[in-house]
């Protein structure tokens, strides 16, 4: 086997706050080689700084408006019910798209929605998006039940490392261990030119337990995770031989200083209606129990749909209730970090927000309100209120909410719901039930990325955002940089003498098509994605 020409370590949600503290402390040897005979920085997250919107956004290097993941979720065809998302609806070509037309290999393991596990030119297993275990997890398809065969049963690191309710860190290493064994077998077998493996822990921990590393330090379940990270970069490192490496993070992580829920705010400002009466009641409670039915094992399912074969209708009819009454409602929220969505005439359903100055005259009051939004003490908690536009282009732009709340170093979320009405503003991100842990950490714009290898100027100081990564990665790779891609190469890490030898090229040829077939998971796949999201906190 031949070094890869460049191997990608995805640590999600990984943050010098905590890194260089235990960078000074000696704790971490191997992220410290890399930083130390490399390049190191900030690379600036998207906003939302939200697992799918950003590792879409550094896999393909272009916007939201063009790629198309925005959340774990988006709004269907009435605005207003949800459908799960997967890398199928990512709309625009990810690196290793780009690498499969010039016949190069790569090997793709853990990335963020890559469900189902994409064609490439050599390997690839699904991220924890959709990671159903049997349906679309690997490719080849048959590399899965090989796995299996060789390694036992998958640990995926794509829940909280929860056991009972109790942190258990033996399941981080567990997963961290049999990722680095299923790696080093793959490279060895398909021998990839790009190796890309992405780890989920440190983003869970910080969830879990930013408080204890507050508090304790390198003492802290915090400090142990990256610890054993580290050991996997190290591994990973000696896999890449002399060929480039690149560390980086979709986002960093901090302190979670509380939950506000917009509807209940929308609702005190008079832009959100609740319905009144008990015929809603009625309704949530019916469409509760049909929902139960997806979490029933296989042959309960059948017995139900035997007996009562009209559940599935009843179910499809009755899992649309809400808790708002449309024909007085201008805005609602869903989601977890702030976004709004105006009720607008001939977009949604039963929309009564005339589009044109009507829209705009609502959606500049909500702005404007939502800047003096309060915290319990009296601090302002929102930073700024964006318009869709004026951060995004492009054709998938109507996936994206018409107004995103950017809390104040996003140590505070927004919560919206449309099933369940709140009379309080004050609310809180529900996780795996029974647990002794609660939502502590959040996420933060300020990521990481380390380049180390012989392209890359020793101590030079990077700065960038998440677009930035593709353009790097195929100038690294020795590919022309498509000039549509909106990042640009991270030309400081890189070494004088490679720069001045090989300038980087742009290829100006129009973009190929890219509309690849969307796939949906089978029924108990969907149930079982989630339970899993609904468990991380991202799914009421």
């Amino acid at each position: 086997m031949s070094s890869p020409v460049l191997t990608v370590i995805g640590l999600d949600s990984a943050t010098f706050d905590v890194v260089d503290p235990m960078l000074a402390a000696g704790e971490l040897p191997n992220l410290a080689r890399l930083c130390d005979a490399g390049a190191r920085g900030v690379l600036r997250s998207t906003t939302h700084p939200l697992t799918p919107h950003a590792w879409a956004t550094i896999v393909t290097g272009v916007n939201a408006g063009r790629h198309g993941i925005w959340d774990f979720t988006e709004r269907d065809e009435s605005g207003y019910q949800l459908r799960l998302v997967n890398g199928s609806f990512r709309r625009a070509p990810a690196v290793w798209d780009r690498l499969r037309r010039s016949g190069r290999r790569s090997g793709i393991v853990n990335v963020p929605f890559t469900w189902p596990a994409p064609d490439v030119n050599g390997f690839a297993i699904a991220g924890f998006d959709a990671a159903a275990r049997e349906q679309g997890l690997t490719s080849p398809a048959a590399l899965r039940d090989e796995l299996r065969e060789r390694f036992g049963s998958l640990e995926l690191d794509n829940a909280f490392p929860l056991t009972d309710g109790k942190l258990d860190l033996d399941l981080v290493r567990r997963a961290a261990s049999q990722k680095v064994q299923i790696v080093t077998w793959l490279a060895e077998r398909f021998d990839p030119e790009l190796l890309f493996v992405v780890f989920m822990p440190a983003d869970h921990i910080h969830h879990l337990c930013w408080t204890d590393w507050d508090a304790d330090g390198l003492a802290s379940p915090v400090a142990e995770v990256y610890r054993i990270l580290d050991e996997a970069v190290g591994a990973l490192g000696q896999l890449a031989g002399d060929g480039n490496v690149m560390v980086v993070s979709d986002h960093g992580a901090g302190p979670l200083h509380g939950v506000v829920n917009l509807n209940a705010w929308l609702a005190s400002q008079g832009f959100l209606a609740y319905e009144t009466g008990g015929g809603v009641v009625g309704r949530k409670l019916l469409g509760e129990v049909l929902e139960l039915r997806r979490y029933l094992p296989e042959r309960l399912r059948y017995l139900a749909k035997q007996r009562l074969p009209g559940l599935r209708q009843k179910a499809i009819e009755h899992g649309d209730y809400t808790v708002l009454d449309w024909s007085r409602t201008r805005a609602f929220s869903y989601g977890t970090f702030g976004n709004i969505v105006l009720n607008v005439h001939g977009r949604e359903q039963h929309g009564i927000v005339v589009p044109g100055d009507e829209y705009e005259r609502v959606r500049d009051a909500v702005s404007a309100r939502l800047l003096d939004l309060q915290g319990p003490g009296g601090e302002r908690i929102v930073a700024r209120v964006h318009r869709r536009e004026d951060l995004f282009h492009g054709p998938e732009l109507a996936k994206v909410p018409d107004l995103l709340v950017e809390f104040d170093h996003y140590a505070w979320l927004g919560k919206g719901n449309l099933k369940t009405r709140s009379e309080s503003l004050w609310d809180e991100i529900e996780i795996e039930g029974g647990s002794d842990h609660s939502y502590v950490g959040s996420h933060r714009h300020e990521g990481i990325v380390v380049l180390a290898g012989p392209a890359v100027a020793q101590g030079a100081p990077v700065g960038g955002e998440l677009v930035d990564v593709a353009p790097t990665l195929l100038y690294l790779m020795g590919e022309a940089v498509p000039a549509d891609l909106e990042g640009r190469v991270l030309v400081e890490a890189l070494s004088p003498e490679l720069l001045d030898a090989r300038p980087p090229e742009y290829d100006d040829a129009a973009p190929a098509e890219f509309e690849p077939e969307r796939a949906e998971l089978e029924e108990e796949g969907t149930a079982e994605v989630e339970r899993r999201l609904r468990g991380l906190g991202y799914l009421e």
